[in-house]
């Protein structure tokens, strides 16, 4: 029981907390991932903030200090409708902001439902070592085109692509996720791939490709609360956008390895999770854009 509570925080924290990564940088990893190391083996509904901000590098011309910063706002659900098949589902608001000498811009609106559906290859697996077992779940994604999408912002209002809360094109894609736990140490890993459709006859967002570990620990403080906290690291990858004759787009796309760290407190069936996320290195919009600290907080009910 004591593992089964444990592994269930590692997913659905992690869910939200890369939901918004490549959104800001002309691509997209939503959905997948990992934060809230205690909930993801329940059934449970949520709902996370986020955001994650971009700088130009520019040191001349009209975009010089101009900042991006792209809000997420998600409502997010999963359940267990038979028994090994987790599905997930969110429901994301989209808030871009852009700051610069000319004044501030933005744009708002849905963004792509996200849909998972993945399957428990192992539960609890005993590893023969000590007393450490293995979760073990894998699946596909979806994003489905129900969002706002704005065609061609850059002549619209002058902003890049990556600023439309919708893709306007299907995507799929797939994700795993491993847990290792001795009951108050444990390990999560994860990793997710999805590619889209065209948005247009000449328009393609790019691949996006996420993974990520991160170690973390469960202190019981009396049968009500519990602490996780952790610490881990992953690595992001968009591809550049393409146009006519799959040629990549100008400034899209981008990579970065990430430092994270973050807490779980769980009271009963309610639990808190806040989640920040360093870049150490990065290359982004053909390296005009240098990332920021990105931060996440998310609160969600066990059912």
């Amino acid at each position: 029981m004591l593992y089964r509570y444990l592994a269930a925080l590692v997913i659905a924290g992690v869910l939200p907390a890369a939901a918004y990564a490549c959104d800001a940088c002309g691509c997209g990893i939503g959905g997948g991932g990992f934060g809230l190391l205690s909930v993801y083996r329940n059934n449970y509904v949520g709902l996370t903030h986020g955001y994650v901000p971009f700088r130009s590098r520019l040191t001349s011309g009209e975009y010089t200090g101009t900042e991006d910063v792209f809000h997420t706002t998600e409502l997010f659900l999963r359940y267990e409708p038979l028994f090994r098949v987790r599905a997930d589902v969110f429901l994301p608001y989209r808030h871009n902001l852009r700051r610069g000498p000319a004044g501030d811009q933005s744009l708002s609106g849905l963004g792509d439902v996200r849909l998972g559906l993945s399957y428990v290859l192992t539960d609890g697996q005993p590893l023969g070592v000590g007393l450490w077992s293995v979760y073990w779940e894998a699946g596909l994604t979806a994003s489905l085109p129900t969002g706002r999408y704005e065609d061609d912002l850059l002549d619209s209002h002058y902003l890049p692509d990556n600023f439309t809360p919708g893709k306007g094109a299907l995507g799929v894609g797939a994700q795993t996720a491993l847990v290792l736990s001795n009951g108050k140490w444990g390990l999560a890993v994860n990793a997710r791939h999805q590619r889209y459709g065209k948005s247009s006859p000449y328009y393609r967002f790019g691949a996006e490709t996420e993974a990520g570990g991160r170690v973390f620990g469960q202190f019981v403080h009396d049968p009500h609360w519990k602490i996780i906290p952790y610490v881990g690291i992953s690595r992001e990858h968009t591809a550049a956008n393409t146009t006519v004759g799959e040629q990549p787009v100008h400034a899209t796309g981008g990579a970065s390895w990430l430092a994270s760290g973050g807490v779980n407190v769980r009271y009963d069936d309610l639990t808190l999770a806040l989640h920040v996320a360093q870049p150490l290195g990065s290359h982004y919009s053909d390296g005009l854009a240098e990332a920021g600290l990105r931060a996440t907080a998310s609160v969600l009910f066990n059912f």
